[in-house]
């Protein structure tokens, strides 16, 4: 079985890549905060309502601090699915390498998800093709990451470019297959 490495051959040489971030582990970690901040906030404000006697205030400060809480727990539940969705996706990845085959894969299309943006970096998936030890050619989907568009200016055809991606398959159901999505690292010459 073949494991990338840290670097990969490219046309001018070892090049160092990166594992990319994935869309669902951002969206866990954004729900968390959030889920954390308002539920503590709801807390507080709960808490304040016990110190004062006016019933008026207590009433709007046990309304305000409940609908906190209730925000928060609704964020922490969501952040909860995802982070159960991002571990069944990495526990498949684990498995796939560990029993799978592992084949390089060309990168054909990048699609952008424009509605999705974090930062400088927008949601995308790679479409991806590989070559069997048969000699097929079979074509798989990446799941969604954060692909960084700073100085993008060619379209989508140059993200492929500052991609590179490993596919792992089950041996018995070409089906169950993960994609891996490598970022090539670029290093700057400033001469």
């Amino acid at each position: 079985m073949n494991i990338p490495e840290n670097r990969q051959q490219g046309a001018q040489g070892p090049q160092a890549i990166k594992p990319v971030r994935y869309t669902r582990q951002i969206i866990s970690k954004v729900h968390a905060i959030a889920g954390g901040a308002l539920f503590g906030a709801g807390a507080i404000v709960l808490a304040l309502s016990f110190i004062f006697t006016n019933n008026a205030a207590q009433l709007s400060l046990m309304i305000t601090g409940g609908t906190l809480t209730l925000s928060g727990t609704v964020e922490l539940i969501i952040a909860a699915v995802f982070r159960k969705l991002v571990s069944r996706e990495r526990g498949k990845l684990e498995r796939l390498k560990a029993e799978g085959r592992s084949f390089p894969a060309e990168i054909v299309k990048v699609q952008l998800h424009l509605g999705v943006r974090i930062g400088r970096s927008v949601s995308a998936y790679a479409d991806c093709s590989y070559q069997t030890q048969e000699g097929k050619t079979c074509l798989v989907r990446s799941r969604s990451f954060l692909c960084d568009t700073h100085g993008l200016w060619g379209g989508s055809s140059q993200l492929c470019e500052n991609y590179s991606a490993w596919v792992y398959v089950n041996p018995y159901d070409p089906t169950d297959y993960a994609v891996e999505i490598f970022a090539k690292i670029v290093d700057y010459d400033y001469r």
